[in-house]
């Protein structure tokens, strides 16, 4: 361990700075425990990855650790707030990308036809109880805070009633590289609404 521990201190304490930055209310020092309990929970993965090249083991190392300290600070801002993690509501793409029209169109309430409740922990479907009121206001307020060139993207993907060969020869793009930037634009939006919830992660059998 001790190895390790040199080689990927600096890659820990990276990921803990910036996981501290999101949930400042966990102590750093807990954060950067929990980032090397991973590599104690899972000796196997460390001992593959450790063996590949340079760039391919830090970003596996990078994303795992990422998911582990999330998950932890999630649930450790949950015991702080009195809540239990499973009531989050968890924002997929699919269900920003079904939103966004009739947020962008001012149209709001309108019933759409997507899974709401598929794999999303905590969720009942928005069209009961005013909840797609709420969650149009969620986006709402993060596609605010894009950046103006995102904005423009989304709001000219809604202009082509989300048509991407159309929007390309709007951008003069090919019409991959205009789909790829209204993700990139309603991926942004699904970080800024908290992003996507952690996925399990065992150790190799």
């Amino acid at each position: 361990m001790v190895d390790y521990v040199n080689k990927y201190n600096d890659l820990v304490y990276t990921v803990a700075s910036l996981k501290h930055k999101e949930f400042p209310m966990i102590p750093k020092d807990d954060i950067v425990q929990e980032a090397w309990m991973w590599f104690v929970t899972h000796p196997k993965k460390t001992e593959e990855w450790d063996g590949l090249e340079d760039k391919d083991s830090i970003k596996l190392f990078a994303k795992a650790l990422h998911n582990a300290v999330r998950k932890y600070c999630i649930s450790e801002k949950a015991k702080i707030a009195g809540y239990e993690p499973d009531d989050l509501f968890y924002y997929r793409r699919d269900i920003v990308e079904e939103l966004l029209p009739s947020v962008l169109n001012g149209d709001l309430q309108t019933s759409n036809n997507i899974d709401y409740n598929d794999k999303v922990k905590g969720a009942s479907s928005p069209s009961e109880g005013g909840n797609l009121l709420a969650m149009q206001s969620d986006v709402s307020r993060a596609f605010s805070m894009l950046k103006e060139e995102q904005q423009n993207i989304l709001y000219l993907w809604n202009e082509t009633k989300r048509n991407s060969k159309e929007l390309g020869r709007l951008i003069n793009a090919n019409e991959k590289t205009a789909r790829m930037k209204v993700l990139r634009a309603i991926d942004a939006i699904v970080k800024k609404l908290g992003g996507r919830p952690p996925y399990p992660d065992k150790d190799y059998k």
